[in-house]
């Protein structure tokens, strides 16, 4: 039996002969696919009953392995996932309110020489507000493949390297959501793809539960691990919100585990003269607490204790301001 087949089957048996897929298996299918060895439908089918089923760490792991072989590696410190995008707000005078403020986070700590890769996608009939469109406003550059993601990593310390310039297989499979109505679990492969194989990331999400299974993912991937830190991020989006109380999940070299973080907005936060992004002036301290949270985030992957992390990300932001 074909091993598409086989894991048809497997997911789609009734409810006390079905099974989630092995990490083995989960990366056989993709490997096949990714070859062209197993039809669109079939591909489909597969991931909409894994959907429907719940995935499984072993499920992601083993299909984002299949898919992190086919990419070029590249050499970054930092990676940052974004695929949600932002739900649009508009203030009275027609301002955009929810802005993409962790692309100020990204270009703070590329300024500290860490290299960031920022990769992403969002469909273009999508009403959300993404990162790519606010590239510019912060100088930085759009890579048309791999490649050149490298050399502008080597030369700014920040890139955006959309998901179609890396990876064609996996949009399309993003897409079939178009076709059949559906979000299939490529949605949480992509964002654990770390074309950069970097030894640090952040992965935010928004239904419950996603948090620990992206942490729980580089648990199962086996080589080329990435200390992550996952939270629910701002509409999905990796960017932290400081006006919440949460567990956050890690995995590094301690394992998988869980960290309850307190609500930590402060309405005395320092705030630059201008944004870059244009922030209306109400919204000034809303944007420096998203800026410094999501800074301690990523810090967070790096120091692993919170108390440094904070005192790091106000440092930076404080330098920012000045």
């Amino acid at each position: 039996m074909s091993i598409i087949l086989e894991c048809i089957r497997c997911v789609g048996r009734g409810e006390r002969g079905r099974k989630p897929l092995s990490y083995d298996q989960a990366l056989t299918v993709m490997d096949q696919f990714l070859d062209n060895k197993i039809d669109d439908d079939q591909m489909a089918m597969l991931l909409m009953l894994i959907r429907v089923n719940n995935e499984t760490p072993a499920e992601i792991a083993g299909f984002t392995t299949a898919l992190r072989h086919r990419v070029p590696q590249l050499k970054a410190d930092i990676d940052w996932p974004c695929y949600a995008g932002k739900k649009s707000k508009l203030t009275t005078d027609g301002q955009q309110q929810n802005l993409p403020w962790s692309l100020i986070a990204a270009s703070i700590l590329a300024r500290q020489g860490r290299k960031v890769l920022i990769h992403g996608h969002l469909d273009i009939d999508s009403p959300r507000i993404h990162t790519k469109d606010f590239l510019h406003h912060l100088n930085i550059r759009t890579a048309t493949d791999a490649t050149h993601a490298n050399s502008i990593l080597q030369q700014d310390n920040i890139v955006y390297l959309p998901l179609s310039n890396f990876s064609h297989k996996a949009e399309k499979m993003l897409n079939w959501k178009k076709r059949y109505g559906l979000r299939t679990p490529i949605n949480t492969v992509v964002r654990g793809l770390n074309p950069g194989r970097a030894p640090y990331g952040i992965r935010g999400s928004f239904h419950p539960g996603f948090q620990e299974l992206h942490a729980h993912i580089e648990e199962k991937i086996g080589t080329e691990k990435c200390s992550v830190v996952s939270f629910k991020g701002v509409s999905g989006e990796s960017e932290y919100n400081p006006k919440v109380s949460q567990t956050v999940w890690t995995h590094d070299e301690h394992g998988l585990r869980s960290h309850y973080w307190h609500e930590s907005f402060n309405p005395n936060l320092i705030t630059p003269k201008d944004c870059p992004l244009k922030t209306p002036p109400q919204d000034k301290v809303l944007m420096a607490n998203h800026v410094v949270s999501t800074l301690s985030v990523v810090l967070f992957s790096q120091l692993k204790d919170k108390h440094l992390a904070d005192q790091e990300a106000h440092r930076l932001w404080s330098g920012y301001c000045s």
